[in-house]
């Protein structure tokens, strides 16, 4: 088995952790490109369906993980656009 290839999947899943804990402490995503995670999301995608197809299911994990991660930073990115902030007293 290429173990080699669930290298990345912890670095994806690490690299997401701060955009992701940012979005839940700040409760804001204006400035946050959304199309970007979308297509960024479909292209992953697509990766993880050729890869499962080709059986390389080392990489295919690799490229979940990055999907999962996108998913919820995706998720946050909707959920916190224009919500309004109470103003500082």
């Amino acid at each position: 088995m290429q173990y080699i290839f669930y290298l990345p999947a912890i670095l994806f899943l690490i690299s997401g952790v701060p955009q992701i804990y940012k979005l839940i402490k700040t409760k804001s995503s204006n400035d946050i490109s959304l199309s970007m995670y979308l297509l960024t999301w479909v292209a992953v995608g697509i990766v993880v369906v050729d890869t499962s197809l080709h059986h390389d299911f080392g990489s295919a994990i690799s490229n979940f993980v990055s999907l999962v991660t996108m998913s919820i930073t995706i998720f946050l990115v909707i959920r916190y656009r224009n919500i309004k902030k109470p103003p500082v007293v």
